[in-house]
């Protein structure tokens, strides 16, 4: 009776262990898609080749060279604009992959978005008040963050940067400073060189 008393209760043990390992494996909703953004975006991985995003994205197209560093090979920029271009649940207009050495290495998202007459935080700025959240929540606290007003028309400028587990990231806000433009831009770089 007693050993039956003793297997139960390990049984039962072992099930609540079990449960809280698969919870500890479940990512926090919002924070998901940002972590496997750092191995990249839309089923690319950090060193993967040109060809390889080609296979896996027909529609990128070959935007020019970016350079970066002055004593350093420029960057192959390709684009994609039309597709369904969402990180966490946000649009983005466009987004960039930044190669070197045939390697994904970089990559950059960008949204614009309006500000009309009964607009008070367009949707470029509510973007990266979101997606500084779940960056957070994923990366833990920014290495910086600033907010600046800038020009006559008093134009918020914020940016927040992270460096964890071998990823760069940069979020930055530009309100419209002139027009009624202002403009969203996430960065991720892998740092060390190709994987």
């Amino acid at each position: 009776m007693r050993a039956g008393g003793i297997g139960c209760k390990s049984d039962f043990l072992g099930a609540l262990l079990l449960a809280a390992a698969l919870f500890c494996l479940i990512p926090e909703r919002g924070s998901a898609q940002i972590l496997t953004a750092g191995q990249g975006f839309g089923g690319l991985k950090w060193g993967d080749t040109v060809e390889e995003a080609l296979r896996i994205h027909p529609d990128l197209r070959f935007e020019g060279y970016r350079l970066v560093r002055e004593k350093e090979a420029p960057f192959q920029a390709y684009v994609r604009e039309r597709a369904a271009n969402r990180i966490d649940g946000v649009r983005f207009d466009s987004l960039e992959y930044w190669f070197r050495g045939n390697r994904l290495l970089e990559i950059r998202a960008v949204m614009q978005s309006r500000i009309g007459p009964r607009t008070l935080v367009t949707q470029a700025e509510r973007s990266y008040d979101v997606l500084a959240g779940r960056i957070r929540k994923a990366y833990g606290l920014p290495g910086t963050q600033t907010v600046k007003y800038v020009s006559q028309y008093l134009a918020v400028v914020k940016e927040t940067t992270w460096a964890a587990r071998g990823v760069n990231i940069r979020l930055k806000y530009n309100g419209a400073d002139r027009g009624d433009v202002d403009r969203l831009t996430l960065e991720m770089e892998k740092t060390g060189g190709a994987p």
